[in-house]
């Protein structure tokens, strides 16, 4: 039985001749390689299913002709393919091997990407291998440690071709633990908002904040969000946590109005697990009703890559909010590879620019370069720019020198507490109400 796309065996034929191979292992090593091709969706969405099919068959005719030692090879499904590789070679190690592989991907990268122009192309690999001493593994759970170090390179930047280790074993006790600690979590209110406060740069005046989640255990202990967020995006509970957020936040806002207090606008944070459903708009034309605040009050942040990722949802979602009278920013901007082409064609409110340019804490001439330049773009197209990850007075001199008109960073406030962040505003003389 074929895959009728690419005349590879399918995956449960697979199963069969992997189980066969390991059964008659010997001395040899059987490698699994499992792969699957990063932002293959964007070459489907921009040049159409039929060039995204002619891409995966010519990549299969290319790791095909790169290895004699393939045993067996199957498409999984989409873009994820395995293949079964026996090896003979004593002086290969395994970390050896994942290197070979790793360099061939690069160059397919490269190949790739010269033919699909505007793609940004990955090959993520998981490796998992098997020998004499381990021939007891059956062969879907080699395929299986292969696919969790696939997981694990899908989440890199660069090294995208990882080798399985038992430590990623621990990775999945602890997202099991965290995940399905979530509805206990959000029933007894252990999120908890914090706000981390905008400043315009002209005045220094607080003029808005940024709603970001903590989570904190009965016992005291804080898990962070690099380690939450992740974990619940790949689950889809971000869509619960987030609607925890807002709630939290309208309700915040509500009552400082009632009690004739201060306010200032609150931005939010979009996943891109929104975009699957899009019930985010009732969900915020509920609160609003609801609560019955300003809608000049919130703001929306979708970052760089929810745009890329899917562009005609994400302009639905802009619109939807601009219907209700909200404005959008797009956070992280710079750090992907489409910035200038998304906003001529997205309608944006604010600008973010990513915190890589601040990366040094004192400025690089390149980077006072991109920024000034950015910043004097986003004027001309009369878009708002924020710049985030301030934390020195040089950087904040910089960015009111070329014109950027807001900032946010250590420089001024970490993200704090509620009623620390109530403090800050009350006692902050210059805060700009608006309602």
């Amino acid at each position: 039985m074929k895959d009728t796309l690419t005349g590879l065996d399918s995956y449960e034929i697979f199963l069969q001749k992997l189980e066969k191979e390991m059964q008659e292992i010997g001395d040899d090593r059987i490698i699994v390689v499992y792969t699957d091709i990063k932002h293959f969706k964007y070459i489907n969405d921009t040049y159409g299913y039929k060039m995204g099919d002619k891409l995966l068959k010519e990549f299969v005719n290319e790791f095909m002709k790169a290895s004699k030692n393939i045993a067996c090879a199957a498409r999984v499904y989409s873009d994820n393919f395995v293949t079964a590789n026996r090896i003979s070679d004593k002086n290969l190690s395994n970390e050896e091997f994942r290197n070979l592989i790793d360099q061939v991907n690069k160059a397919w990268e490269r190949e790739f990407r010269e033919k699909y122009l505007n793609s940004r192309l990955q090959f993520c690999t998981g490796i998992s291998i098997t020998d004499k001493n381990s021939r007891s593994l059956e062969a879907e759970t080699a395929v299986s440690n292969a696919n969790l170090a696939r997981k694990v390179a899908k989440e890199m930047e660069h090294d995208c071709c990882v080798l399985f280790d038992q430590s990623m074993m621990e990775g999945i006790r602890r997202e099991v633990e965290i995940t399905s600690g979530i509805p206990k979590a959000l029933a007894q209110k252990e999120f908890q908002v914090y706000f981390q406060p905008k400043m315009a740069t002209d005045t220094m005046e607080l003029i808005g904040a940024e709603a970001l989640v903590r989570w904190q255990k009965p016992d005291g202990k804080f898990i962070y969000p690099d380690e939450f967020i992740p974990l619940i995006e790949r689950s889809g509970q971000i869509v619960d946590v987030d609607y925890y957020v807002y709630r939290e936040v309208f309700h915040f806002l509500a009552e400082r109005i009632k009690a004739g207090k201060k306010v200032v606008p609150i931005s939010l944070n979009v996943s891109r697990m929104h975009l699957n459903k899009m019930h985010i708009l009732d969900y915020i034309k509920e609160l609003l009703d609801e609560f019955q605040i300003p809608c000049s009050l919130v703001e929306f942040e979708l970052t760089e890559s929810i745009y890329l990722d899917n562009t005609e949802r994400a302009l639905e979602l802009v619109d939807g909010l601009h219907n209700l009278g909200i404005k959008v920013s797009m956070d992280d901007f710079g750090s992907g590879y489409s910035s200038l082409n998304l906003l001529s064609k997205l309608p944006i409110d604010i600008i973010k620019l990513d915190r890589v340019f601040l990366k040094e804490g004192e400025l690089q001439e390149s980077d006072r370069i991109i920024i000034s330049c950015v910043v004097d773009m986003a004027n001309r197209l009369k878009i708002t720019s924020l710049c985030e990850g301030v934390e020195t007075q040089e950087q904040s001199n910089y960015l009111k020198e070329v014109g950027c008109q807001m900032q946010q960073g250590f420089y001024f406030s970490r993200p704090i507490p509620q009623e620390v962040f109530e403090s800050f505003i009350d006692t902050n003389p210059k805060t700009v109400v608006r309602t």
